[in-house]
């Protein structure tokens, strides 16, 4: 058993540096790393369905995030656009979902200028806030677009 011995003067007071200050400290490098491989795509989507809006559009929409969060290959950025945007609001039934999606490593935003027009702002529960600018831009960033 190692003895150990309370030092008095704190390091930030020491005029010369001690190696024997830190001994018996265990250092652990912690680094976050997606666990999801990140593809150079976007998705947005822009509206609550894929396809017609009727009850196979919106478990497509469903099933298509569902799918997302379990998959292990992933976009780099996730794009919610116009009424697509209510999925990221409180109350929504995919909001446990989307936030899957984000710890996965992908990048999720929600046009804020939808929240605005429909009045729910405030109610944003899932994904960074972004405007036009930081839309267009994430566009720009990616190899390839693809929109539902």
């Amino acid at each position: 058993m190692q003895n150990y011995t309370i030092r008095k003067q704190p390091l930030s007071q020491r005029t010369e540096f001690d190696p024997s200050y830190f001994e018996g400290v265990y250092f652990e490098k912690r680094v976050w790393v997606p666990s999801a491989k990140i593809s150079n795509y976007l998705m947005m989507f822009t509206r609550l369905y894929i396809g017609e809006n009727d009850d196979l559009g919106k478990a497509s929409f469903r099933d298509t995030l569902v799918t997302l969060s379990e998959s292990e290959l992933v976009p780099r950025t996730l794009v919610f656009w116009n009424n697509a945007v209510k999925a990221c609001v409180e109350g929504s039934p995919l909001l446990a979902t989307i936030n899957k999606i984000e710890r996965l490593g992908v990048r999720v935003l929600v046009a804020g200028h939808a929240l605005e027009k429909l009045g729910i702002k405030g109610e944003m529960r899932a994904g960074k806030l972004a405007n036009h600018f930081d839309l267009l831009e994430a566009m720009n960033q990616v190899q390839k677009v693809v929109t539902f």
